[in-house]
């Protein structure tokens, strides 16, 4: 069964039949095992398209036009990020809101994510990430998702939630299904699964109130009022799938790169102090999310009417890697200087969780290159990534 995007048949628009492609953003294929690279060759396509599938949807294709839709709350709005046409229902906070209400929450959850709180998130984020590089070092090969790229993010997450690492191995399954699967009805026991989770965590932090997110939220007031029941959980939901799914991706497709280029691997490990820098190349490179906006009211967008409650997908990879922006860009060039990529998003809307993504990756990178400088792709094995909602690596077979 595919997952609708849009639970109704948008009409098509009234344009060019040339506009309209079947374009599927589950089925992206890879190029050489590259499903960056698959997403690059629709830059061939027009700057803006419709496709009549998962109930019709504009794409754009081009930079300029991404960061343009994406920074623009008067004429789209973050409601369509999920890409669900319809009204009603749970949204997701903030990654759904519109100012200003979506100003109002950022000042709660802005001190969430402040240089003190990393830094002593940091210490606990390295020790767990030096354990469990540990653990299979000494195997000389792993399923890197299975054995970090799942693992770390999870239990990042939860010591910044202040709740017990071992709820990871209930809460992962979960998630990845909300992400990554396909079917609706698992899609919808998933989501029910992690409602229920969070609930629980809500009720216990109502009776025992403790130093932590959740209690925090609970005592925060949103314009004046206190902040609902609800509120809290969905923006703990939405701090949870938003956080594990872009630092899994961005690790897997970072050491898929890595495994595959020696040269750029040993650039790395005999200058650490680069990381930083290369991570950024890295996250334009390989960019995760692929989120969309709704159309507030009726407007041109060159030449092309676009109506109220169409929906546009706006794919990172499509901004990153076009050539009109980036030079060459399927390169990978630590000391490139093009300018910002906004795989974290961009304006008032830019990731909340950035600054714990980066250091996650910087301290993996870090501390593995310490221990392992040097790995590649297992001899036979096979790489698998796929495209969706969001980009990701779903096996990567490493051996050193």
């Amino acid at each position: 069964m595919t997952m609708q995007l849009t639970t109704t048949q948008w009409p098509l628009p009234d344009v060019d039949d040339r506009l309209i492609i079947e374009f599927d953003m589950f089925g992206v294929q890879p190029v050489d095992g590259d499903i960056h690279a698959g997403w690059h060759e629709w830059h061939s396509a027009p700057d803006l398209f419709y496709t009549p599938l998962h109930g019709g949807v504009w794409v754009a294709t081009r930079a300029d036009d991404i960061h343009e839709i994406m920074s623009d709350d008067e004429r789209f709005s973050n409601h369509g990020v999920a890409l669900i046409r319809e009204s009603g229902g749970t949204r997701f906070i903030p990654g759904e809101l519109d100012p200003p209400i979506h100003t109002a929450f950022r000042k709660v959850l802005n001190p969430e994510t402040s240089p003190r709180r990393i830094r002593a998130f940091e210490e606990s984020s390295r020790k767990l990430c030096i354990n469990l590089i540990e653990e299979i070092q000494g195997r000389r090969e792993c399923e890197f998702r299975a054995a970090i790229s799942e693992k770390m993010p999870i239990y990042n997450f939860l010591f910044f939630m202040g709740l017990p690492l071992e709820d990871a191995e209930t809460l992962l399954p979960h998630s990845n299904t909300i992400v990554h699967d396909h079917d609706m009805t698992a899609f919808a026991a998933a989501l029910e699964a992690l409602h229920a989770y969070v609930d629980a965590r809500i009720d216990e932090r109502l009776e025992n109130p403790l130093d932590d997110f959740i209690s925090r939220l609970l005592s925060a007031t949103i314009e004046g009022r206190p902040i609902a029941r609800e509120e809290v959980r969905v923006t703990v939901l939405n701090v949870m799938l938003g956080g594990l799914d872009t630092v899994t991706g961005s690790m897997g497709f970072f050491f898929n790169f890595l495994a595959r280029n020696p040269d750029h691997r040993r650039q790395l490990a005999e200058n650490p102090s680069m990381i930083p820098q290369a991570n950024e190349e890295l996250f334009r490179r390989h960019a995760i999310f692929n989120t969309g906006r709704l159309v507030k009211n009726a407007c041109e967008w060159k030449g092309i009417t676009l109506r109220e409650n169409d929906l546009i997908l706006i794919p990172g990879a499509l901004h990153n890697l076009d050539e009109r922006k980036f030079p060459n860009p399927l390169k990978v060039d630590f000391e490139r200087r093009d300018g910002p990529h906004i795989t974290f998003g961009v304006g008032i809307h830019r990731c909340l969780g950035s600054n714990i993504a980066r250091m996650q990756l910087k301290i993996l990178l870090e501390e593995w290159l310490k221990r392992i400088p040097e790995f590649a792709i297992t001899a036979g094995g096979e790489v698998k990534a796929q495209s969706g909602r969001s980009n990701t690596v779903t096996h990567l077979p490493l051996s050193w």
